[in-house]
């Protein structure tokens, strides 16, 4: 880790040179990011302040936080007086953006955790997207990038080859939590495209998969950050399910890359897939992170397939982002489960 940074240095320099292409598009910029303290926040924020303190862009990152003081003392203290970071405090749907025009929004914030009620979630969501399309409005803001998700697509919409592609998305049942979720995406696409019409901003729209790196919770109920809570705690690795579900992995440094080049490069309202194209059975997931721990095959699968089930896949289809972005996967999945362990170890 680099100092005033939580990241590891050469995650940053990673983010700066991958990124190269975005820079330009970036620099004197204005930079809202909203649900700037969580695991995207922290990804993002951290690797515009060190790209700017690198390549002297000459940005201001502005992050929200529900509790801006809270945040600065705890998980934040490390970034308390940088000269380019404001910390606004206030929810998503009703906080005053200050005193500063944005150049370019990242609306991030979610209520992702299914312990929230489904009518949170969506004032969150919905609420929180119209707030910004205010702001971008009245600030003459170029480009807001929404980080929707790849929940979008259900279960109720066919996966190409086990990939889920871009593209229409069929009507599923409303009920849970999961449903209320993805359909909060959804709209929140459809008003950031509606709002990007009618007061000319760019919309930009990052439908996002599962992901690896440091600060990924490690008690949300997130599989593999599940596997590196009993890694780390020196236990066997769980699994709680039948362990046949297929995932893929994106590392937070390539996320971040991802994110800023469709933000200032992926065409308008156009979603693109983020995450990666590298499956894996959330067993062998759990393999890997025991071996990744040096406790090789200390791993205990709790259920077991039903007989003739297709294994549940959840994985993009990265074509468009891989041919119109030129983006890629420079992190490997063993390789960021070693530094998510590293990390995590180096904070304990």
């Amino acid at each position: 880790m680099s100092g005033g940074f939580s990241l590891f240095r050469s995650d940053l320099e990673h983010i700066v040179r991958e990124a190269e292409a975005s820079w330009p598009a970036l620099a004197g910029g204005s930079i809202l990011v909203t649900g700037g303290t969580g695991f995207f926040g922290m990804w993002l924020v951290e690797g515009l302040l060190w790209a700017d303190t690198a390549l002297g862009l000459g940005l201001h990152v502005s992050v929200l936080s529900r509790d801006g003081a809270r945040f600065l003392a705890g998980r934040g203290r490390h970034l308390a007086g940088h000269p380019a970071l404001t910390v606004l405090t206030g929810e998503a749907a009703s906080f005053a953006p200050g005193g500063r025009a944005f150049t370019h929004i990242i609306h991030a914030v979610t209520e992702s955790h299914a312990g929230h009620s489904a009518a949170r979630h969506l004032e969150t969501a919905l609420g929180g997207t119209a707030h910004v399309i205010d702001i971008a409005a009245e600030h003459g803001t170029g480009a807001v990038l929404l980080t929707s998700s790849g929940a979008v697509y259900r279960h109720a919409d066919p996966a190409q080859a086990g990939a889920h592609a871009e593209g229409p998305a069929g009507r599923a049942d409303y009920t849970g939590f999961a449903a209320v979720y993805a359909e909060a995406k959804r709209m929140a696409e459809t008003m950031l495209a509606a709002g990007g019409e009618r007061h000319g901003f760019r919309g930009a729209i990052a439908r996002c998969f599962a992901f690896s790196g440091a600060w990924l919770p490690l008690d949300g109920g997130l599989a593999l950050g599940d596997f590196l809570r009993d890694a780390l705690a020196g236990r066997d690795v769980a699994v709680s399910g039948d362990g046949t579900a297929l995932r893929s992995y994106l590392y937070g440094a390539d996320l971040v890359v991802w994110l800023l080049a469709i933000l200032t490069r992926g065409a308008d309202c156009r979603p693109y897939n983020v995450g990666s194209a590298e499956a894996v059975s959330i067993a062998g997931l759990a393999g890997l992170v025991a071996e990744a721990a040096g406790r090789p095959g200390r791993v205990i699968v709790h259920g077991r397939p039903a007989p003739g089930t297709a294994p549940h896949a959840y994985l993009p289809d990265v074509r468009r982002a891989t041919e119109e972005l030129g983006l890629r996967r420079t992190v490997g999945l063993e390789d960021s489960i070693r530094r998510s362990l590293a990390w995590y170890r180096g904070r304990a």
